[in-house]
């Protein structure tokens, strides 16, 4: 889930040959990929022993004209069945105001983890807990980072039929508070709808909020976004992002890769 405030873009272009796309008769819609997680986590976890690496590149546009360039990152190891460890950073980082000042450096790095509780073939839903905790390390006197450290706790459940995929998230972020001890409990609720199109192809409408604190008001954003299987170990992704509250980012383009980048150990 965004909660920490990726946002950004590039723009892409890609021709593929049928030969890399599964075998599927026309017209016939496929289940979705699991692709890169844009806010809403699947409940599904990393295969034991496969290493996963998500990546992107986002522009987002503030209400006041003010730029955000990143350039966020995600490895992804599966311990166990139903267990994998995740290590993000949100990237380097440039932030342009509305006077057209700009700053940079590097964004906060993340830990997290997620277990899957139940599985849809036996109960009829995957159903997870994931948590992060992000280490203060970003720039506080340049804007990028808060100084404090942040904890996120999300209940995770996924259910496919046919090509259709839905993904819910609900938790709370623990927010440091850069003026005092302690943190601030922010509410978070996202839902995200994927559906797989023709061969090697799906589209998905991610929609999430976090609630409002004494730190900020509340924030509803939605990003619709297309992605393309460029093979078994290789998706790549495009998505426009819109905030549907004043206190949301304008607009965010976002693009992205998720690789599966091979097996440490186990058989395939």
């Amino acid at each position: 889930m965004k909660t920490l405030g990726f946002a950004l873009s590039i723009t892409l272009a890609l021709t593929v040959p049928a030969s890399v796309l599964p075998a599927q008769e026309a017209g016939e819609a496929c289940p979705p990929k699991p692709a890169r997680e844009l806010f809403t986590t699947a409940a599904g976890v990393t295969e034991a022993g496969v290493v996963q690496l998500n990546a992107g590149a986002q522009v987002s546009l503030g209400r006041d004209r003010a730029e955000a360039r990143r350039f966020p990152a995600q490895l992804a190891l599966g311990l166990c069945p139903g267990l994998d460890l995740r290590l993000a950073w949100s990237g380097p980082t440039t932030l342009k105001d509305p006077q057209g000042a700009s700053r940079s450096g590097g964004g906060d790095p993340l830990l997290g983890s997620q277990v899957q509780l139940l599985g849809q073939e036996r109960s009829g839903l995957d159903l997870g807990l994931a948590y992060w905790h992000k280490l203060p390390r970003a720039s506080v006197a340049k804007g990028i980072g808060t100084g404090k450290a942040d904890d996120t706790l999300l209940v995770t459940a996924s259910r496919g039929a046919g090509p259709w995929e839905v993904d819910l998230n609900a938790g709370a972020n623990w927010l440091g508070r850069q003026d005092a001890a302690g943190t601030v409990r922010q509410g978070a609720l996202s839902l995200a709808v994927t559906r797989g199109l023709a061969p090697g192809w799906s589209c998905s409408l991610d929609t999430f909020a976090l609630a409002g604190t004494g730190l900020g008001p509340r924030s509803v954003t939605s990003i619709a976004a297309l992605s393309r299987d460029l093979g078994p170990d290789l998706t790549v992704d495009f998505g426009v992002e819109a905030g549907l509250t004043r206190s949301a980012e304008r607009l965010a383009l976002d693009a992205g890769v998720t690789w599966r980048l091979g097996r440490l150990w186990g058989r395939e």
